[in-house]
């Protein structure tokens, strides 16, 4: 089923209209609905680790190489992401919580457990020391919509486009915003997107993004000074 099913729902529940399409349309309304129908689906998929848009991706450490570009279709980390080191069960890659950390932990001024941190600094994913073997994590893509031969992208262009989550829940939040930004009352349509929201984070398996769980084990970095951590005040 393509978006624009999605879409003339919710300008028929709207404006009382029945479009035959809408991003080829020079209609007002329809553009309207075409350019909320993007914002809207990246609010719906930012809020939640679908299932739907996660994938995994390795990274194979030569003992040299530090920093990785991400995947292509890259879009973010999950909320309870690892970066597991392939080698062992029990050990993987500490996340480090800073910038400043990173830098005392590549001066020599921390000491860290496991194969070793990362974090993402200047869109790359860096590595101390450089990984020797496979790191590997999952993520979410930023490609949550398809042309209609299949291909991924990341915006709605085409009336024939689809989707990876629900429709419906697409066309109940177009509907809301629509009548929020025209200043008509929109309170009831927002609390049957809300619920429908809902209901489909609650089918799905993955983390809400506000969500924090706790990793297996990591490596504790500790940075200089190290009289000055908390457990010393």
């Amino acid at each position: 089923m393509s978006i624009l099913s999605a879409l003339r729902t919710a300008i028929l529940r709207c404006t009382g209209t029945w479009p035959t399409d809408v991003y080829s349309s020079t209609d007002q309304v329809a553009r309207e609905f075409a350019d909320l129908a993007n914002e809207t689906a990246a609010d719906i998929v930012a809020g939640h680790d679908w299932r739907a848009l996660t994938s995994v991706a390795s990274f194979v450490g030569d003992g040299v190489t530090e920093a990785f570009d991400p995947p292509a279709d890259y879009g973010r980390m999950l909320a309870d992401a690892e970066i597991d080191d392939q080698a062992s069960w029990f050990w993987g890659y500490s996340p480090i919580a800073s910038v400043n950390d990173w830098m005392r932990l590549k001066a020599g001024g921390g000491a860290i457990v496991g194969p070793g941190g990362w974090l993402i600094l200047g869109g790359r994913f860096q590595f101390y020391p450089a990984p020797t073997g496979t790191a590997q994590f999952p993520y979410i893509r930023k490609t949550w919509a398809a042309a209609s031969d299949g291909t991924p992208k990341a915006t709605f262009d085409a009336d024939d486009d689809t989707f990876a989550l629900s429709e419906r829940l697409l066309a109940l939040g177009l509907i809301w915003r629509w009548r929020a930004w025209k200043g008509l009352e929109y309170g009831e349509d927002m609390r049957n997107y809300e619920i429908a929201l809902a209901q489909e984070q609650g089918r799905d398996k993955g983390a809400r993004v506000l969500a924090s769980v706790g990793p297996r084990f990591r490596g504790v970095m500790t940075a200089y000074p190290w009289a000055l951590g908390p457990d010393i005040i």
